[in-house]
């Protein structure tokens, strides 16, 4: 009998993949999702399973609905770049494990509605909402054309847009609040405000909008035009009412290098001009309604990266800066953890040399992020009580970079919706 036992315990230990916890103290990743990209095909891990959806597809910008139900996602031809010839907007359901095709040259700003399993998105310059709930013949309305820019409103009623004023350079920009009603009934339509543009000034569209947690502030970047956006956009808050608008600072366009507290009036951004995502580089911080700015990056550093852990802690992904190295040869960073109260900062992460950690995210008293060589990537977590890393997925395809800034959401989505 006891041969017998000794035999199932050396069968079932030998049948373990030397990723599973069961052989090292690894974060509790059951009940943790993600959708990645691999090879260019969509796939999601549940916990230690993996899956593939898509075969011998071109996918990039998976994005999670609200209950983790759907996973949005672009799907189209690889050219030059790593950019599209087309871009469809494609639906998968993890219930009915389907996918849905839904509309065609559709840009990567679609976005879930918060808490609902609707979506906004953009053919063109026109605005579209799709609504799920009919599964059987999706409901897509078109809501108005000629929008630069939009996000929804926090209460999911409809959406904030931008539209400029008329075709001139430097003509004014338009902020309207488009609210929804039932689909037989035509939309609402309210200026919120006018972003006025100097007569020699060039803006020609925004980012998207964030709010605040208590929704009375709302960030967004103005951008000049694409050859000038490379290099410098004005970072800018402005008051739920439209009361008070502020020009804040300048930065490169990517809508992550900017994010509020997770309860305070606090927003953090990457300032500094230039493309080059490696130098003068720097992490800020404003409240509001002071908008007094305070510096986060040590002199002879750089940041590429942030993620509030809480309303006192952030992560920041940060290198030496070495300005007179080619921009491929200066080092890769590492992710730090940094008390903002205290200004304290503390190293989280340790790749090789030749290895830098990138897009850190934390969920359920863990932290992921995006560990790369610039030829392969993988996806590590941690537990922040031991901060033992493990990689938990491997192999995902790598993201596009330009001038050093690599684009992680095109190829890595963790769902932080909640339990499934």
């Amino acid at each position: 009998m006891k041969k017998i036992i000794l035999l199932t315990v050396i069968l079932f230990v030998a049948m373990v993949p030397f990723d599973s916890p069961f052989l090292a103290d690894t974060p509790e990743t059951n009940n943790i999702k993600a959708a990645f990209i691999r090879s260019d095909d969509l796939w999601i891990k549940m916990g230690n399973r993996e899956r593939k959806i898509t075969h011998g597809e071109y996918v990039r910008y998976p994005k999670w609905s609200h209950d983790g139900h759907w996973i949005a996602y672009l799907k189209g031809n690889k050219q030059e770049g790593n950019s599209f010839v087309t871009n469809e907007l494609w639906l998968y359901s993890l219930k009915m494990d389907k996918q849905f095709k839904v509309k065609t040259n559709v840009n990567n700003n679609f976005q879930w509605a918060p808490r609902q399993n609707k979506m906004g998105f953009l053919v063109n310059n026109d605005l579209f909402v799709l609504n799920t709930e009919p599964t059987k013949h999706f409901l897509v309305t078109q809501i108005t054309n000629n929008i630069e820019n939009f996000s929804w409103l926090p209460n999911r009623s409809g959406f904030l847009t931008s539209t400029k004023e008329n075709k001139q350079l430097n003509s004014d920009i338009i902020l309207s609040k488009i609210y929804l009603r039932s689909d037989q009934q035509k939309p609402v339509f309210k200026h919120f405000y006018t972003v006025q543009v100097g007569e020699n000034e060039i803006y020609i569209s925004t980012s998207q909008f964030k709010w605040s947690h208590d929704k009375k502030w709302i960030s967004f970047l103005l951008n000049p035009t694409a050859s000038a956006s490379a290099d410098s956009n004005t970072l800018c808050l402005l008051s739920h009412d439209g009361q008070a608008f502020q020009r804040l600072d300048e930065m490169l366009n990517y809508e992550e290098w900017f994010e509020w507290a997770t309860t305070k009036g606090s927003l953090g951004y990457i300032s500094g001009f230039g493309r080059e995502a490696n130098l003068n580089k720097q992490l800020k911080l404003v409240n509001v309604p002071s908008f007094n700015k305070e510096l986060y990056t040590p002199k002879g550093y750089v940041d590429q990266g942030l993620f509030w852990k809480n309303d006192r802690t952030i992560y920041v992904s940060r290198a030496k800066e070495n300005k007179k190295a080619h921009l491929d040869e200066r080092p890769l960073p590492s992710l730090y953890e940094i008390n903002i109260s205290t200004h304290k900062e503390k190293q989280v992460s340790y790749p090789e040399k030749n290895e830098g950690d990138f897009a850190p995210q934390f969920f359920q008293s863990q932290l992921f992020w995006v560990r790369t060589d610039t030829q392969t990537a993988n996806i590590f977590a941690s537990r922040t009580d031991n901060r033992r890393e493990i990689q938990w997925i491997k192999n995902i395809s790598l993201a596009s970079a330009y001038y050093a800034r690599w684009n992680w959401d095109e190829v890595f989505s963790l769902y932080k919706g909640g339990q499934f």
